[in-house]
């Protein structure tokens, strides 16, 4: 398969025109400079002869052009392509990072410093409530009053104290901003009242990588320095009459040419890929085979291959990247490693670099892959797990006990027996003493009406580090399990989601039921693995989940709970006579000031959820979904 590329022959034509016309001034320039000393000193030019003058001007000349190579030289780096950051995944994030980095960028000018103090003494000024445990008024006074802590930058923040010269000059020293500092210490104190442990260095720079490199032909600038090299030499050689300069000169120049005349690289490749299995099961790894074929007729001796992994799947081992060279009609191939969790993933077109042999000159392009082109992670295993539900049913008959006294087979009460009762529910015992006829009465057995609520908003594609899955790939996996084991217990599940690309499955039952709610789950485009572009406007999509949920359905909600717009949600539905129980997938990060300041910012809303009578299941990410489910239960019991 031919690769998709472009020359830019224009701009090689154009620029060639310009250092010709740079050449002819440079000549002209001394020619008339030359003039000018004969037109003054006549006498110098009657001694001198036209070839000694000739020669001369030639041999500035190349000095000249030397030393503009070695300013050149001086200035520039070797420019090679950039390829795309397959090995890192860019659809999560991780709680906090987006803080570590306004710390480091928006501290540089006036504005920006106002802004990070703003915002960073409102998040910390919530914490400390939850930390305290004190109304906003006392909490306001122990910030300013400096009681909360013995770290004088940390005091410093809230006090309102002006920076004094001492901390300028530390500042300076360190290279840290004091404003950083303070806020830092700041989190480190809140962080030390609250029980978390905290230890991290220097906050980390995580710049965005830049942009692979768009398909054309483009100079590396490489050999610009033995140019540079040969001009000299030959310079001086000529200037000095030195014949060995010169002869030094011509073969640094010979080589120097041959390195800026080298031929175009070729990227006439033909790639095919085989995945393995294309079908796992969820968090299983893929083994990846690309073999490459040079199709063209010219060697290439130096090409470099990315596959295009996507940008959800993670690289377990081996590298996605290959370089080699390959003579016309040559075959290799190489091996890595993918995992994922969930969903269906599509692969992209292989990215190309193709260099000549000297390195001068390479060409980008992207070229079309045959064989596989996606992989597939099935969310429908499922574990035996049971789920501790509210008592609130339906009128189906199920296994949740209700108040509600009927047939049944936990004792409810005992009433006054009525004509029809069966006689299987009397009490002979009490009749036996005299009492006269009783019936026996139960808590009726209901089954619940349950409905899948998953967070898939932009702000829920979180994980606590770049190789974790994501929130939203946990939340997705357990829904899919806990659909199995409440359809199991002959309730009835629905399914819908929190998201911009809006999703919904009424309550059902049976195995054609269960089936169409794992296909939801596995393709449905608001569980992607990838986020949503467009933000959840929680005024317009909220109201229409509320009219679709049945008036006797409890929610579970899947969350990580990174910020308070979940929380609303959440005390929304509970308040509309929706029990709501939220099982928040813990996604909290560590080793920096933000991450730590997401992960009080976690607890305090956790926090706020249970003082709401909701019911919050706290999933730690080395701990298993049914470990989860029972602890949570015994609290509830």
């Amino acid at each position: 398969m031919r690769a998709r590329s472009r020359r830019p022959d224009d701009e090689t034509d154009e620029a060639s025109a310009v250092g010709l016309r740079r050449f002819l001034s440079v000549f002209g320039v001394f020619a008339v400079a030359a003039g000018f000393v004969v037109l003054i000193a006549p006498g110098v030019g009657s001694g001198l002869s036209m070839e000694y003058l000739v020669v001369m001007a030639i041999g500035a000349a190349l000095l000249f052009f030397a030393a503009r190579r070695w300013f050149k030289r001086a200035l520039s780096s070797v420019d090679t392509a950039e390829t795309p950051p397959v090995e890192r995944r860019t659809t999560v994030s991780v709680p906090g990072d987006d803080f570590d980095e306004m710390l480091i960028k928006n501290a540089e000018n006036a504005m920006g410093r106002l802004q990070v103090k703003s915002t960073s003494k409102d998040r910390i000024r919530a914490v400390a409530e939850a930390v305290f445990e004190g109304d906003g008024a006392d909490v306001d006074e122990q910030l300013q009053a400096g009681t909360w802590s013995d770290d004088p930058d940390a005091v410093a923040l809230f006090s309102g104290q002006r920076t004094s010269v001492r901390d300028r000059v530390s500042s300076f020293v360190s290279g840290t901003p004091v404003l950083q500092r303070r806020i830092v210490s700041a989190i480190e104190q809140l962080a030390g009242l609250a029980g978390e442990e905290v230890s991290w260095g220097e906050i980390p720079d995580r710049s965005e990588d830049r942009e692979p490199t768009e398909p054309g032909d483009h100079a590396t600038d490489r050999w610009h320095g033995l140019t540079a090299l040969a001009l000299t030499t030959v310079g001086f050689g000529v200037l000095l009459s030195q014949p060995g300069l010169v002869l030094c000169g011509a073969v640094l120049s010979g080589l120097g040419a041959y390195a800026v005349a080298g031929s175009s690289p070729s990227t006439e490749v033909r790639i095919d890929r085989d995945i393995q299995p294309t079908d796992p099961h969820p968090g299983d790894s893929v083994s990846v085979t690309v073999e490459v074929e040079n199709v063209g007729e010219q060697l290439i001796p130096d090409l470099r291959i990315v596959d295009g992994v996507p940008a959800d799947l993670t690289v377990e081992d081996n590298s996605p990247r290959h370089g080699t060279a390959l003579r016309p009609g040559a075959t290799m191939e190489y091996t890595y490693t993918l995992s994922g969790v969930r969903g269906n993933h599509t692969f992209e077109d292989a990215f190309l670099v193709s260099r000549n042999l000297p390195g001068t000159l390479e060409r980008v392009a992207e070229t079309d892959v045959d064989g596989d082109q996606s992989v597939t992670y099935d969310v429908a295993s499922a574990l035996d797990l049971s789920v501790p539900l509210r008592k609130h049913a339906s009128m189906h008959v199920g296994r949740v006990l209700t108040d509600s006294a009927g047939s049944g087979l936990e004792f409810h009460s005992v009433r006054e027996y009525r004509s029809g009762d069966p006689l299987t529910r009397i009490d002979w015992s009490r009749a036996a003493r005299g009492e006269g006829l009783a019936t026996l009465q139960f808590h009726e057995e209901r089954a619940a009406t349950v409905v899948l609520v998953i967070d898939a908003r932009r702000e829920a594609y979180v994980a606590s580090d770049d190789d974790s899955p994501s929130a939203v790939d946990r939340s997705v996996l357990a829904a899919a399990k806990l659909a199995s084991a409440l359809l199991a217990a002959d309730d009835r599940v629905g399914l819908a989601a929190l998201s911009p690309r809006q999703c919904w499955l009424s309550p059902g039952a049976g195995h054609t039921h269960l089936a169409r709610l794992h296909d939801m789950l596995g393709t449905d485009e608001a569980f992607a693995p990838s986020p949503p572009t467009l933000p959840y406007y929680q005024r317009i999509n909220l109201p229409a989940l509320r009219k679709r949920l049945p008036s006797d359905s409890q929610l579970l909600v899947f969350s990580p709970l990174v910020d308070d717009e979940v929380v609303g949600v959440v005390r929304q539905l509970q308040a509309s006579g929706h029990p709501v129980t939220i099982i928040s997938p813990d996604s909290s990060g560590s080793g920096t000031p933000g991450r730590t300041l997401a992960r009080l910012e976690r607890r305090k809303r956790l926090s706020e959820l249970r003082g709401a009578n909701v019911r919050v299941v706290d999933w730690d990410r080395d701990e298993s979904l049914a470990l989860a489910l029972t602890n949570a239960g015994r609290r509830w019991s």
